[in-house]
């Protein structure tokens, strides 16, 4: 069967992922296409004010029209959100928690992509609190995105000890930004739903690779110590296998699967246990949604394949941490989405995998009978 072009989506395309090559998933929504979006949007009768990116650091010298130009009043309100309601929400629920919010915006006054991607991350959440202006607050998300995604493409060739950290933080919030987006905005269709949730892995997983293995111990150095110390906690965890997952990783050993899936698997599961142990407050300073939010990433990529490719095992795990991510569907990082990815997906397999997905499942029927 010849292979399908690729369509062009943004940021990665359906084709690329399910023919399993590369595809230019850095590349933003053009602005036409961004065009269109704000046409789209005022025939509807949504704002759209025009929302200039953060273009350069303020210790730049400033151009010869900057004194006369108005303050962007949205991107205050932005920082504004992001300082009082934003992090004070994130607080268990960001994995970003234990980095002062100053240090952050430090990083990027000398990192643009870094700048329009917290303020991004600024607007998809006021999108989900305040629905009555939903529509404007995720276009402008939207466009401020692109210009941190084009800003990071532009500049990604050109890592040095002085941006090293600003790219590492882009990625965690990048990926928070992306996982959020993908469970909460997610389409009625669940084929395409499962093609943006792989997309935002391979994103996420793409800018953190930029970085390099020899940047870590430099890291080590900076205020982003506690988040890598609980990175290593989690490695370090007990290997061995609590009942649930020990019973999900003998279901598959039966299906008599090469070494390699085998071992793919197990390496997903053993990340599903580690969850779990989070959830259930078992490692020492782990928060169960900063696990969550870097579940997608602590999977090996093979995995993630598995899922674009609808393997009924791979997809019986993602039930599994959807179940996980109903535990948390107070917070407006996940919402409802837990409980989308477990229906789905039980709908999707069919009743010949009800007895794979029996915990998954009964974990909502528990979860709704105590509310």
């Amino acid at each position: 069967m010849a292979a399908l072009n690729c369509d062009e989506k943004r940021p990665i395309c359906s084709n690329c992922i399910s023919s399993q090559r590369h595809c230019e998933f850095l590349q933003p929504v053009s602005s036409e296409q961004s065009s269109r979006r704000v046409r789209s949007e005022t025939a509807t009768g949504s704002p759209a004010v025009a929302s200039p990116a953060v273009t350069s650091s303020p210790a730049q010298e400033p151009s010869n029209n900057s004194e006369d130009a108005p303050v962007n009043m949205l991107h205050v309100e932005l920082v504004h959100n992001i300082y009082s309601e934003s992090m004070g929400g994130f607080n268990p629920p960001h994995n970003f928690s234990s980095i002062p919010f100053q240090d952050i915006l430090q990083y990027g006054l000398n990192a643009p992509y870094l700048t329009n991607e917290i303020l991004s991350l600024s607007a998809l959440h006021l999108s989900i609190v305040r629905p009555g202006q939903r529509d404007f607050y995720r276009h402008h998300s939207t466009q401020l995105q692109n210009h941190a995604l084009s800003s990071f493409n532009n500049s990604s060739s050109h890592i040095n000890d002085e941006n090293y950290v600003s790219i590492f933080l882009f990625a965690g919030i990048l990926g928070l930004h992306m996982l959020c987006e993908t469970l909460v905005y997610r389409e009625n269709d669940f084929e395409n739903f499962l093609d943006q949730f792989v997309q935002h892995i391979v994103l996420h997983r793409g800018v953190r690779t930029v970085i390099g293995g020899g940047r870590w111990q430099l890291l080590q150095q900076t205020s982003l110590r506690p988040l890598l110390e609980l990175g290593e906690r989690m490695s370090s965890v007990d290997a061995s296998l609590g009942p649930l997952c020990q019973m999900l990783l003998g279901r598959i050993n039966g299906l008599g699967h090469d070494e390699n899936t085998t071992r793919t698997y197990q390496q997903a599961i053993q990340a599903l246990q580690s969850a779990i142990t989070a959830t259930e407050n078992q490692i020492p300073g782990a928060n169960s949604i900063d696990v969550l939010i870097a579940w997608p990433v602590l999977v090996p990529r093979e995995y993630i394949d598995l899922v674009a490719q609808r393997k009924g095992e791979a997809l019986v795990i993602l039930a599994h941490f959807g179940a996980l991510v109903d535990t948390h569907k107070h917070s407006w990082v996940f919402c409802d989405g837990g409980k989308y990815l477990v229906d789905s997906i039980s709908q999707y397999l069919g009743p010949q995998w009800a007895e794979w997905l029996h915990w998954p499942r009964q974990s909502l029927m528990v979860a709704n009978a105590v509310q």
